[in-house]
């Protein structure tokens, strides 16, 4: 604008009205990028906020019992990792395996006369009765029927929450020997 101003030709002069408009222009740029800004660091803060109440509510689940989603678990090494199984029906045999990160089954456990809901627990052992290293690990449930049929099964964790881990931006809680995600809990009882 000032570039503008400088090399205008005297004898035909901006008019004022355009003058007016250009200017107005330019503050609502100006007014329009502070306000982006603005909203950007609100975003942030809001960003801070809402893992700080998470935080907060996490450490409030420390010795009440939760239920979360999801067939993995992290097992810390410590104590015994206590999961559920949830079948479509009873079934007359339900296999239980464990495998590690990359797919290896490290544990597998034959369950039988299964009710819908059955708990299952894990002391950190390998088939072999070595211990396994700390990490992440799935399970898998696999079902039959008195007539040899499949039974739809599903892995869920369940359990009382003992410790609450606040780290690089996300919180998790460990429940009986595995460190689970504050995203994948479903329910909590009541004390």
């Amino acid at each position: 604008m000032t570039t503008q101003l400088q090399n205008q030709d005297p004898s035909n002069p901006m008019k004022g009205k355009d003058f007016a408009a250009q200017l107005a222009q330019f503050s609502s740029v100006e007014q329009l990028t502070n306000i982006s800004g603005q909203i950007e660091e609100q975003g942030k803060s809001d960003g801070a906020l809402a893992q700080s109440i998470n935080d907060s509510m996490a450490t409030d689940l420390i010795g009440r019992t939760v239920k979360t989603s999801g067939n993995t678990l992290q097992w810390t090494g410590e104590g015994e990792a206590t999961f559920g199984v949830d079948l479509e029906r009873p079934a007359s045999e339900a296999t239980v395996t464990i495998r590690d990160a990359g797919g290896n089954a490290v544990r597998t456990k034959t369950l039988e006369n299964v009710s819908q809901s059955t708990e299952v627990t894990w002391d950190g052992t390998a088939d072999g009765g070595a211990q396994v290293p700390d990490g992440t690990y799935s399970v898998e449930v696999s079902a039959t029927g008195g007539s040899g049929d499949a039974v739809e099964g599903t892995a869920r964790l369940e359990g009382t929450v003992d410790r609450v881990t606040l780290e690089d931006g996300r919180t998790s809680l460990r429940i009986g020997g595995a460190q689970v995600s504050m995203g994948r809990v479903q329910s909590i009882a009541a004390q």
